[in-house]
């Protein structure tokens, strides 16, 4: 499917924070980093659309998985291992729709990605990063994605954190609570 007349419309939008600076290098920088905080935007709000609509059907199907679950722990106890073993089947079923449902929507988030990448494709294919040392498999530079690929994932970090800290929430501890 060809999406280059969409990049087009919205060319004039991606590539301004771009040239905000005189300096190339640095517009470059800030233009990707701006381009990442968008693309986490953007798929922080489909994912909150998508659950939304999502959010009764992913409820009931949490629910079912914890009555599943009691209802096989409750036949073990009982010493019933043919319920048991039936009822735990149904458990892991409710358990792995409610799995792969969350994982479908938590996939909304990351569609921006090859957007960005496609656009990036179209403005900046030439561009070369020359790297310190020659690398296996990559040589001695680097194009578009080797720089915004880990620029989206230290905003996508960046983002969690600030959304944590807004919901009141501590940073996961290391040290273990006796």
């Amino acid at each position: 499917m060809d999406f280059s007349w969409f990049l087009e419309a919205i060319d004039s939008l991606l590539i301004a924070p771009y040239r905000w600076w005189e300096n190339p290098l640095i517009g470059w920088w800030v233009g990707t980093f701006v381009l990442c905080v968008w693309s986490v935007f953007l798929g922080e709000g489909t994912m909150r659309l998508v659950m939304r609509f999502n959010l009764k059907f992913v409820q009931e199907s949490m629910t079912e998985t914890a009555q599943r679950h009691a209802q096989s722990m409750n036949a073990m106890r009982a010493g019933d291992k043919v319920a048991y073993k039936a009822i735990n089947k149904l458990a892991n079923e409710a358990y792995g729709k409610t799995f792969f449902l969350q994982l479908a929507m938590a996939a909304a988030s990351l569609w921006p990605i090859p957007l960005a990448l496609a656009w990036l494709q179209l403005r900046f294919f030439r561009v070369d990063f020359p790297l310190p040392v020659e690398v296996p498999f990559l040589g001695n530079s680097v194009g578009y994605p080797f720089v915004f690929l880990p620029a989206y994932i230290l905003v996508r970090i960046v983002w969690n954190h600030v959304k944590r800290m807004g919901r009141g929430q501590k940073e996961p501890s290391s040290r273990s609570v006796n």
